[in-house]
């Protein structure tokens, strides 16, 4: 039981005790053997921790488990960026860049590429808030909505994704959308059965990154069984790989099922360094888990950020849609803003 905890959490000593003597194991430097010492020895120890020697096939295990999701030209390329860290025993990124580029990398979606715009579906009254008040608003990872969702790599993998402390994750912000433009699933699942309104957005950088923010499509499962960089990503922990922000980026990858949404997700690390038009940072309760989340608003079609809304799709069985068009113009105008406003192309939404 003991070692298959410490395989779990990815620890490198084990200690079992009955309070009088101490049994430590460092699988860092034993096949599993556990030595006999006293109380002072094994703290000692712990303080002071032997620095482990890199193996000569820690690279090329680590080579054999990108295999599967880069191709063998790429692989090199991403392992120049990585190094080995004799004090922790683990091979690292030699940055916090280099691995945000490792996972944008492995999130590429040929087919997403070339989007220019893409959409978001909410309620209307969510909207009427980002027009009156001249704010985009993003939410703190914790409050995620679907819990069974987020927690889905770590079933999938096996891999403890947890930081430090929760407030770890209390840096990063998320705002999801999606490829599909006034699509019926989305309105049924996102607008409100069909009330609320699909926003289009447009993308300001191509490659898809601004200060600290990043754009990214979700990794999806191939099938309800397999998915290959999930897969990959277990195989390149077991290989003594660690990544410093995989509790952030298991985010990014959801089960087949959820596929056909084809969503995109705006991540925004938020360290200080670059405003990009923050007007506000606070919190609030969620209204789905109750669950006490920071919040952060940006300047809505700010330079900084980097979607800039282009225009507002009512939904098919939006309430007195023609009065709501008009009304939605004139704010619109009084407010400086150059947004379109249209209808639903779907006709027979029930």
């Amino acid at each position: 039981q003991i070692e298959r905890a410490i395989k779990l959490a990815h620890c490198r000593f084990g200690i079992i005790t009955d309070g009088s003597t101490y049994h430590l194991i460092d699988t860092a430097l034993s096949s599993w053997n556990y030595t006999k010492m006293s109380f002072d020895e094994l703290v000692a120890k712990l303080i002071h921790p032997e620095k482990v020697p890199q193996t000569e096939d820690g690279m090329s295990n680590i080579k054999e488990a990108m295999k599967t999701i880069f191709e063998e030209s790429k692989i090199q390329t991403i392992c120049n960026n990585i190094v080995y860290d004799s004090n922790q025993n683990c091979y690292t990124f030699n940055s916090l860049e280099n691995e945000r580029n490792f996972f944008l990398r492995i999130l590429n979606n040929p087919n997403l590429n070339h989007k220019k715009r893409i959409y978001r579906y909410t309620s209307f009254e969510t909207l009427f808030a980002m027009l009156n008040k001249g704010t985009y608003r993003m939410s703190g990872i914790v409050g995620m909505n679907d819990k069974s969702e987020t927690d889905y790599f770590e079933k999938k993998s096996a891999l403890n994704t947890i930081g430090s402390s929760v407030r770890d994750l209390n840096d990063s912000y998320l705002s999801s959308c999606t490829s599909l433009k006034d699509y019926l699933t989305m309105w049924r699942l996102y607008g409100n059965d069909g009330k609320g309104v699909c926003l289009e957005f447009k993308i300001l950088h191509e490659r898809k990154r601004l200060n600290n923010f990043i754009l990214a499509p979700i990794n999806y499962a191939e099938t309800r069984k397999k998915h290959k960089v999930v897969e990959s990503l277990k195989k390149l922990s077991d290989a003594n790989m660690r990544f410093s922000e995989l509790y952030k980026w298991k985010h990014f990858f959801k089960p087949y099922d959820y596929n056909v949404e084809e969503e995109i997700r705006l991540i925004f690390f938020d360290n200080g360094r670059f405003d990009n038009g923050v007007i506000k940072r606070d919190w609030i309760q969620t209204l789905t888990h109750s669950i006490i989340n920071p919040i952060i608003d940006f300047k809505l079609n700010s330079s900084g950020f980097p979607l800039q809304l282009t225009q507002i799709i009512l939904g098919p069985k939006m309430q007195e849609s023609k009065i709501q068009k008009s009304q939605l113009e004139d704010l619109i105008s009084e407010k400086g803003y150059s947004i379109k406003v249209s209808m639903s192309s779907i006709k027979n939404y029930r």
